[in-house]
């Protein structure tokens, strides 16, 4: 009996000692999950902040072409102000040019009409000069006929009162 008892002790031992290892291994098993759920949640939010973080970059670099678009944008909206300020001073100075060309020809042209109207001017005078100095030689002219015909006009005048009174 004695060996029954030792085998049953044996037994008993075993069981023990492996309702132990269960144990321990149960606890471990248990620890070891726990630290897996933790791990799979760090995992998530680290998956979280890796989508956020992508998403982050996805719109940075988004944002990067966006600005790149508007500088090229910018650019040449810069060279088509550039291009029409140069336009409106090339315009300007065009209209200035021309501005000062056609003063330059109403001065030359007042010039001449001033220079017109001297000549013109100068020409009445010597023609009125000239009619004038006829007028004087026919008045002249004129005085001195009717200085000699006034003594024959005077002279018949009697001639034909003489002949009347008969």
């Amino acid at each position: 009996m004695a060996s029954k008892d030792d085998l049953i002790k044996q037994l008993q031992d075993q069981v023990t000692l492996w309702r132990n290892k269960y144990e321990a291994l149960a606890k471990l098993y248990s620890q070891l999950r726990t630290e897996h759920l933790d791990m799979l949640s760090k995992s998530k939010q680290l998956q979280l902040k890796a989508n956020s973080a992508q998403e982050a970059i996805d719109r940075m670099e988004r944002m990067e072409r966006d600005l790149k678009a508007k500088n090229l944008e910018l650019a040449d909206m810069i060279r088509e102000r550039d291009r029409a300020r140069f336009d409106v001073d090339r315009q300007k100075s065009s209209h200035r040019e021309e501005s000062d060309r056609l003063r330059r020809e109403i001065d030359f042209a007042h010039e001449r009409a001033e220079d017109a109207t001297r000549s013109k001017g100068s020409e009445m005078s010597t023609v009125l000069q000239r009619y004038n100095r006829q007028i004087s030689e026919l008045e002249d002219s004129l005085r001195v006929r009717s200085g000699a015909l006034l003594p024959d006009l005077l002279l018949m005048t009697v001639t034909v009162q003489t002949n009347s009174d008969r």
